[in-house]
């Protein structure tokens, strides 16, 4: 399998195996972020650069089903106008996260990917990290620089972040949140709060409409 470094997803698609390019497909499909949303993204302290890596973010129409979605046509009354951003792992891109800021939905297309910037997840294995820090929505990790994870489906942390030393919540009640995850009892990270300086919660962005 080709490993896509996490700086240069597109590099040597056409080599690229089946999923990694159902993915790229999926999100080529909707449109570049136009000047006034990348202007209101930069209102809410986010840096432009940053709506294009480590995948461009799109805007879309999609039906949602719970921590699924599907592709939806413009103009498809069942559908809805959101942000898609692509999953990260260590294999390259490999799924479509679907964002809906006003309601703070999120789910997954094809369901092989778990969290926003997933391929973080490494840097934070050895006791020696400082911490993984993790965001509600991608306001907060896309203000952060992409730096950290936002998990979109809740009912597999538990699996993928147990062996993770630290993780470190947005307040007590992400903090709270996130300790839930986990089943009582069972192997868990330390769970804190980390200093923030987030300026708002995000669905007051209204990126799309």
């Amino acid at each position: 399998m080709i490993n896509f470094a996490p700086d240069n997803p597109i590099a040597r698609l056409l080599e690229a195996p089946p999923l990694q390019q159902m993915a790229f497909q999926a999100l080529s499909r909707g449109r570049n972020l136009n000047q006034s949303e990348i202007d209101r993204f930069r209102e809410h302290g986010v840096v432009a650069i940053d709506l294009f890596r480590p995948w461009s973010t799109q805007v879309d129409w999609v039906l949602f089903n719970g921590e699924y979605f599907e592709f939806a046509d413009e103009g498809d009354d069942r559908g809805e106008q959101v942000l898609t951003m692509g999953v990260i792992s260590d294999n390259g891109l490999i799924d479509a996260v679907a964002w809906h800021p006003a309601t703070r939905r999120l789910a997954v297309w094809l369901g092989v990917g778990f969290a926003l910037g997933e391929y973080k997840i490494r840097d934070h294995m050895e006791n020696s990290s400082t911490g993984l820090p993790v965001f509600r929505s991608p306001l907060g990790w896309l203000r952060a620089g992409c730096e950290g994870i936002v998990i979109v489906r809740k009912t597999f942390a538990h699996i993928v972040l147990k062996k993770v030393p630290l993780l470190l919540a947005e307040d007590e009640s992400h903090r709270i949140e996130l300790v839930g995850m986990f089943p009582v009892g069972g192997a868990r990270p330390r769970i804190l709060v980390r200093c923030s300086a987030d300026p708002g919660p995000a669905h007051k962005l209204e990126a799309v409409a």
